[in-house]
């Protein structure tokens, strides 16, 4: 019997699969914000909502072409999308995201812009291996009429490494 749980505990701890059941992203703030906030920004906010949303979710499923897709132009400009794939492909057997908490979010009109479209929010991840908890600074851009992450926010996958400095070039 105590062979039995041990061999149960040392699978557990070895597989380091990701339970959907644990999967509870923390998105009030945004949720809040379509619901309570400024009328002229809950188009964008709910649409940022939205793409965001799909985006972790296509991660967490580890779909990585089409997550690459949702990545701002000026950062498929710095990685090939070959490269993107070849790395991803390298560490998704040992790398997993398990949730992700938005702790704040700031929208911008971009530089002589009268719409909506950057986001930056500090958000909270969780990933494995080890259920490492994280905290980062996300950049999301809207470019023709789909948000995407300019950083991701993961930190324990070489794919989430950003090229280029902490001042946005969105191009």
């Amino acid at each position: 019997m105590i062979c039995l749980i041990l061999t149960s505990v040392v699978c557990g701890a070895d597989s380091q699969s990701v339970n959907p059941n644990d999967w509870h992203p923390d998105t009030k703030i945004l949720d809040a914000t379509v619901k309570y906030g400024n009328p002229s920004m809950m188009d964008a906010v709910k649409s940022l909502t939205f793409d965001l949303k799909k985006f972790y979710q296509l991660l967490r499923e580890k779909k990585w072409r089409e997550t690459y897709e949702l990545r701002a132009k000026a950062y498929r400009e710095d990685v090939l999308e070959s490269d993107y794939l070849a790395k991803a492909k390298k560490s998704e057997k040992y790398w997993g995201l398990i949730n992700y908490d938005i702790l704040s979010a700031k929208f911008e009109n971009s530089y002589g812009g009268t719409n909506i479209d950057e986001a930056v929010l500090i958000c909270k991840f969780i990933e494995l291996p080890n259920y490492t908890v994280s905290y980062s600074t996300v950049f999301w851009h809207k470019e023709e009429g789909v948000w995407r992450c300019l950083s991701a926010g993961p930190s324990k996958l070489e794919i989430f490494e950003s090229m280029r400095p902490p001042i946005i070039d969105w191009r």
